[in-house]
């Protein structure tokens, strides 16, 4: 079993309190409570500065978090692949003008040709291709072509600007080429 120690007092910390206790002693009731008077307000004063400075830290930390919370929003939306649909959600019932277009294709009118090509039948397929961010052969979109013009009932080709070279889509699915490889496109449309 342990026993503390007793410290012997600290001789200079007795030696000011008696001094200030002799002080006190010589001073006048009046100048008592005028300086227990101002001992409160000088405590009122401390406690308030603490408030003060609690309630900065505690906002900081808010501000602190929210800022945080929005960087990573802010960053995940910007380094986010982005990619065409896969699901008919939000889709409109309108079909593209025809099956190889030289123009991108609305996402909605995407997601209502992954449902049913040209409003009826089969789900469709969309093959995009993406030439501004990527570097595309010469002969590729003429490949593409070729190769949609065999599946007229439900294949569309349309050019984008998603995050990948060819995007074959389909109710569900989705696939991405660096390069053409006929083989890879027929088997996702089929």
């Amino acid at each position: 079993m342990h026993i503390p120690a007793i410290l012997p007092p600290n001789p200079l910390e007795e030696l000011e309190r008696n001094k200030k206790m002799a002080e006190l002693k010589q001073l006048t009731k009046k100048e008592q409570r005028q300086l227990r008077k101002q001992k409160k307000i000088e405590e009122r004063k401390r406690a308030q500065r603490r408030q003060q400075i609690k309630k900065i830290v505690n906002i900081t930390i808010l501000v602190l978090f929210i800022g945080g919370g929005l960087f990573a929003l802010i960053w995940f939306s910007l380094t986010a692949s982005k990619l065409p649909p896969t699901t008919m959600e939000g889709h409109i019932e309108q079909s593209p003008p025809r099956h190889i277009l030289n123009q991108p294709m609305a996402e909605v009118i995407q997601k209502h040709m992954l449902e049913h090509a040209d409003g009826g039948g089969r789900s469709g397929v969309i093959i995009q291709y993406n030439c501004d961010t990527f570097e595309c052969e010469p002969d590729l979109i003429k490949k593409l072509t070729d190769l949609v013009k065999q599946y007229p009932d439900n294949v569309y080709l349309a050019p984008n600007n998603y995050d990948g070279k060819i995007i074959l889509t389909k109710l569900g699915r989705k696939k991405i080429l660096n390069e053409f490889d006929e083989e890879a496109i027929r088997n996702f449309i089929e």
